[in-house]
């Protein structure tokens, strides 16, 4: 991530940059932000290509400020608002350093969420920083205290209560906290101490009494750090990813930012609580050793697929290419098939009945396994893994075909999974993956697939690296029609026979593999979405009912980054059961059963699952639907 450090030369600033050499921190003679002409400014956030801005530039002296609160004004409150506007403008993360005397300072163990009442001219300053940072959809805004790395002071209060600590102790936390994907208001400290006990950590220091002086200042700041706490005990569901997880590279370059993003598939029953789901940073990062695009962000994948609510079964095309892929795999009556994230059993329902095979899913959907194992497909309820695939081995001997459809782009452990294939894979074998194929993603405007389940977007380039270092080789890959374009690869251990389609998919993946294609790419995905909010936004204007059909992850991304809420869309209809009577996350919108949308009779109806538009339209049409549809991507279109 590449990081912009305003208030560099001040005490945190020197210390950040001790952390990371990477950080640009320019002087303030080079880049001022309390200028009144701020071109200059604006000219170097534009061209920096920042992923990061810290705001550590304040005016501190409470003394001084009290007589004269100008200069504080102009660097706390306008030169923040100048930051915060930037980010906003150029899509910059805005970290702000504020201050534990937002708080009364009476009680102390204060929460971020508990109410503020600045002590003093310098902290009312503060606040008004936070309030334009508050405006920055991706905004951390830090309260804290630290001092220089020795007390600077003869006598501490015994009575003075705070969670303060040096600053070669905070700023670690600082830059860690910049990094994560936390969001909102943090507070960040040290356990509650008295001053005295502070200073004496590294200095010799006399005790004194607040009521022995005439210095105005509040009794307990110290903070309640659980949030923090939280984060760093592997409580928090949402962990930083800076490592490329398919060759080891750290020159990973940020692309798209959705901002953002709830988790797609996390329905509630309320439309309240819908709207306040919590949100992470929804990112996509290139990799410029080998080509992968990654999140920058993980979600722990229990909160995500423990119970999910999308079934196969549902889906009448993906049903028909099972049936077609049981063909073209030839499989034959002593085949075992292994399909791992299996879902309900679809595809091996279908295996089964062309081929009579023995088969097994392993998903860790307890809602799916069981609906697998209610239609004769034996399931095991759990991650795909290194011991999964050995108790398999050990209990129904090496598969010959192991299929992964649509699963492999939600792993964050790509090594570890196919280390696990490897393992129960006879000699042989094939090893299935399908996934949407990013160049596909990239030519169809396919921004939509990109949600915190697909970790990972595959074209071949990568995918013949890993598989090399594993002691496993890509023999085939064919080009599938399903899902707006996905690719299918064929694995196998070391095989002296490759397809020349390879070789020929290899190169012409040549032309992805330069970061200004992925640059650009994403300005164009900006100027879609921004159409496609304008012209819904025109078409209810007009008095126009418009509807979604099809609560989908996809649907969900569009929605919440073209900030489409129930101002525009009145509901989205859905078939799947475990959807119905609920309310889509990030945007309130209910979800209601297809026989609605003869009742309420929409104007228009947003395909929201477009690549499967035709069979979508057609079955509106069959239970009497006879008014327009939009089909979003890859660009706006009236049927």
């Amino acid at each position: 991530m590449k990081i912009l450090l305003l208030g560099g030369s001040g005490t945190l600033g020197t210390e950040l940059q001790k952390l990371n050499a990477d950080i640009v921190a320019p002087s303030r003679d080079e880049l001022d932000i309390w200028a009144d002409e701020d071109i200059e400014l604006e000219d170097y956030i534009a061209n920096g290509n920042f992923d990061i801005i810290i705001n550590a530039a304040a005016e501190t002296d409470n003394r001084k400020i009290d007589k004269n609160p100008q200069k504080a004004i102009w660097s706390n409150i306008i030169g923040a608002a100048k930051l915060a506007d930037y980010c906003i403008e150029y899509n910059i993360r805005y970290v702000y350093i504020s201050t534990d005397y937002i708080y009364e300072g009476t009680n102390g163990n204060y929460k971020e969420t508990d109410s503020i009442k600045p002590f003093n001219l310098y902290s009312w300053t503060k606040l008004g920083g936070e309030c334009s940072a508050v405006c920055v959809q991706n905004h951390l805004i830090i309260r804290t205290s630290f001092g220089k790395n020795q007390f600077e002071y003869k006598k501490a209060f015994v009575d003075k209560w705070t969670s303060k600590d040096y600053v070669d102790v905070i700023a670690p936390m600082i830059l860690e906290a910049a990094l994560s994907p936390i969001t909102g208001v943090l507070n960040i400290g040290t356990d509650r101490k008295t001053l005295f006990e502070y200073a004496r950590k590294r200095s010799e220091v006399e005790p004194v009494k607040i009521t022995d002086t005439n210095y105005n200042t509040p009794y307990d700041t110290s903070l309640n750090l659980q949030k923090w706490i939280n984060y760093k005990s592997e409580k928090s569901i949402a962990k930083p990813h800076t490592k490329c997880r398919c060759c080891g590279s750290y020159k990973l370059v940020k692309y798209l930012d959705l901002g953002l993003m709830p988790l797609a598939n996390n329905l509630e029953f309320k439309s309240k609580d819908a709207l306040e789901k919590e949100r992470f940073p929804l990112q996509v990062m290139f990799c410029k050793d080998c080509s992968l695009s990654q999140l920058s962000v993980v979600i722990d994948p229990e909160k995500m697929f423990s119970y999910y609510t999308y079934r196969s079964s549902v889906n009448g095309g993906y049903i028909n290419h099972c049936k077609q892929m049981a063909k073209d795999l030839m499989i034959e009556k002593d085949d075992f098939v292994i399909d791992i994230a299996g879902n309900d059993g679809t595809l091996l329902k279908q295996f089964k009945e062309y081929g009579n095979c023995k088969v097994l899913n392993v998903d860790p959907a307890s809602n799916l396994t069981a609906i697998a194992e209610a239609n004769g497909i034996e399931s095991i309820n759990d991650f795909w893994g290194l011991e999964v695939a050995k108790s398999i081995v050990e209990k129904h001997g090496k598969a010959d075909v192991i299929t992964a459809t649509n699963v492999f782009a939600h792993l964050d452990d790509i090594r570890g999974f196919l280390i696990a294939c490897k393992e129960a894979l006879s000699d042989d074998g094939l090893i299935i993956i399908e996934n949407p194929y990013l160049i596909d993603f990239l030519e169809n405007m396919e921004f939509d697939t990109v949600y915190f389940e697909h970790v990972t977007y595959w074209s071949l380039t990568p995918l013949v690296k890993l598989c090399k270092s594993l002691g496993l080789e890509v023999t085939n890959c064919e080009k599938q029609n399903i899902h707006g374009g996905t690719m299918r690869y064929t694995i196998q251990n070391n095989h002296n026979h490759i397809f020349n389609n390879i070789n020929n998919t290899l190169e012409s993946e040549k032309k992805y593999t330069q970061t200004e294609t992925y640059l650009d790419w994403s300005n164009q995905v900006k100027e879609l979405t921004q159409n496609f909010a304008s012209n819904l936004y025109e078409l209810k204007k007009q008095g126009f009912k418009i509807a979604g059909f099809a609560a989908s992850a996809k649907g969900n991304t569009l929605l919440n980054y073209a900030k489409i809420n129930t101002d525009i869309m009145d509901f989205i209809a859905d078939e799947t059961p475990e959807k119905i009577g609920k309310f889509s996350p990030g945007t309130g919108i209910p979800i209601v059963n297809k026989q609605e949308i003869l009742k309420q009779k929409p104007d228009y109806i947003v395909i929201l699952s477009w690549n499967f538009k035709d069979e979508i339209m057609k079955k509106l049409i069959d239970i009497g639907y006879n008014k327009k549809f939009i089909i979003p991507i890859p660009e706006f279109k009236l049927i």
